[in-house]
């Protein structure tokens, strides 16, 4: 039976010149017609070195996964199928018990896009090394390369969140030392998961398109539950309406900008422990903390009490639609969500962009130059709306349309609706009317009886937690510290001596790392840590392995002190 169903999928199976099985696709080899075994070993090893993690996008008849399981037995092995009867045919042709046997041996045969994703992020995809050849995915070739598509974003995201952890982490940690006394008075966002449970929600974006909703803006808050993005808030008290919820998470200084001469006391803040201080004194109903993203405040919440955790794909929307979904909301409306630059529009009239490019305007820079350069400066391309026509996005919207893409296929119970037909279309994202939206029944006193629930957080317990925890982040961040220079000092005196026993100079400095990986606060000076990158090319030009290790150490103790400097200042 096999053998028929491998006759109908145009697959032959060979004898190589060595005398081992092989097979062609389409008249392509699968393998080496002379030693498939010896060409797979020799591919493992060219394409492993570094990497935590083989990854095998197709995998013909097994020869590469099982060179690669029994030459790293302790890395993490992953092999991706998406047809069946391929699976069955590398299990009926060759030997395949060192993949069976491996300790971190992952299989996905025919598994969707987004739970392989969820796979690889949860390794690293960023540590991960991809194997593929043309002639093992050339018969589902549309489903390996929609995946590729998806890996290829994601790690480009992890390059974006590395450039932006180097350039703002000192500023994040700041940001949350000088916000943690006001932390330990608020209550975290939690208390309204799942609490609007039955109800629809209206995420308001700041996109050009937001100018068709805003006329309507007051019937919705009736029919939904209304939560607003910081860079959305003026437009909707423009037209004399306060969201139930705005939400403000990045941190940068430019951000707080959007609520300048603004006050909300009858919305409520979903913030985060990283946001610009003056958040904390913006006129509001109250202020809530989601989980923090960042390793100060990860250390804090361990400690003390979880927040709530909120996703977060690089845009205060994505945030704002996870709250929605956390919230319970079985039906999510977006509104203003373009992505793109409908009829060449950058935001919507009256957008703070589009003030401060007023204000600043001058005979030699107009405020179009400014308008030119959102518009162009991002090198933009077309891709398809919801009408058929075309939109202008770049590859940063892209990456936030990916983001609701990926979502819409991991929570499938909740429904996501664009009100903005002239935006990118996201696939899982559904075109609907506002007339639509206007027809839902009215939730407003459901939603007040919700809203006006009383909090049941013990804030004086919850002050006693935090001040234990920043002092035992001090004392845990001065033993690592202690534990740098030490290292260091070794380092020093072993190049200073070359007679010096490796193998002893060698154990001291694991007995050191494994104190260090070992103390709690360890997670929080990689903050401030360098990445990957810029590590790399500060121990370019060192010239053995102690004199890369004194470097790290170095930049270890710098970590640290940059902490404590901050946590120091706290009263």
């Amino acid at each position: 039976m096999l053998s028929q169903q491998l006759l109908q999928q145009d697959i032959e199976i060979v004898t190589a010149k060595n005398g081992q099985i092989s097979a062609t696709y389409k008249g392509l080899n699968l393998h080496s017609t002379y030693n498939p075994e010896r060409e797979a070993q020799k591919l493992v090893a060219e394409n492993t070195k570094n990497a935590e993690a083989g990854v095998f996008l197709g995998f013909g008849l097994g020869y590469g996964a099982v060179a690669f399981a029994k030459e790293y037995p302790t890395k993490t092995l992953v092999m991706i199928e998406y047809n069946p009867i391929w699976f069955m045919l590398a299990l009926s042709t060759i030997d395949l018990s060192a993949i069976f046997e491996h300790q971190n041996f992952v299989l996905l045969v025919g598994a969707p896009h987004q739970t392989i994703i969820s796979v690889l992020e949860k390794i690293g995809i960023q540590n991960c090394s991809f194997f593929k050849t043309k002639s093992h995915i050339l018969h589902d070739e549309q489903y390996f390369s929609n995946l590729e598509n998806l890996i290829n974003r994601n790690l480009q995201k992890k390059e974006i969140n590395d450039r932006t952890l180097e350039k703002f982490s000192k500023l994040w940690l700041k940001n949350m030392c000088k916000n943690i006394n006001i932390a330990t008075t608020l209550d975290g966002v939690d208390r309204y998961f799942d609490a609007f449970k039955g109800m629809n929600a209206c995420v308001i974006a700041a996109g050009p398109s937001l100018d068709e909703i805003l006329p309507y803006l007051k019937e919705i808050k009736h029919n939904t539950l209304l939560i607003c993005v910081d860079t959305a808030l003026r437009a909707c008290l423009n037209v004399g309406v306060e969201p139930d919820f705005i939400i403000i998470v990045d941190p940068q200084y430019w951000n707080i900008r959007h609520l300048d001469g603004l006050s909300a006391p009858n919305s409520i803040i979903i913030t985060e422990l990283a946001v610009y201080p003056s958040v904390f004194r913006f006129s509001c109903k109250e202020k809530l903390l989601c989980s923090s993203i960042y390793p100060l405040g990860k250390y804090l919440e361990k400690n003390v009490t979880q927040r709530g955790e909120l996703g977060a794909g690089g845009s205060v929307v994505t945030t704002a639609w996870d709250f929605a979904r956390r919230c319970g909301c079985s039906k999510i409306f977006m509104a203003g969500l373009d992505l793109g630059f409908p009829e060449n529009k950058t935001h919507f009239k009256g957008s703070t962009f589009e003030e401060r490019a007023h204000r600043q305007s001058s005979k030699l820079n107009p405020a179009e130059t400014d308008s030119f350069n959102a518009l162009y400066g991002a090198f933009p391309y077309e891709v398809n709306n919801y009408e058929g026509g075309k939109v202008l996005t770049d590859k940063r919207m892209a990456l936030y349309a990916w983001w609701f893409e990926s979502k819409c296929l991991e929570f499938l119970d909740v429904k996501t609706y664009t009100l903005s037909p002239k935006g990118v279309n996201i696939p899982g994202v559904v075109l609907a009317s506002i007339k639509e939206l206007l027809q839902l029944p009215d939730i407003s006193a459901k939603k007040t009886n919700v809203l006006n629930k009383p909090s049941s957080t013990d804030f004086n317990q919850q002050k006693i937690l935090f001040e234990k925890a920043l002092n035992n982040a001090k004392d845990e961040l001065y033993q690592i510290m202690k534990n740098a220079k030490k290292a260091q000092y070794i380092c020093k005196e072993a190049l200073a001596n070359p007679k010096s026993n490796p193998i002893s100079i060698n154990k001291k400095l694991k007995e050191i790392d494994s104190e260090i990986l070992r103390n709690q606060a360890a997670e929080l000076a990689s903050l401030v840590f360098p990445a990957n990158e810029k590590l790399s090319k500060l121990t370019e030009n060192a010239k053995n392995p102690l004199e890369k290790s004194l470097i790290i150490y170095k930049e270890i103790e710098k970590a640290v002190f940059i902490h404590l400097k901050f946590l120091e200042k706290i009263r």
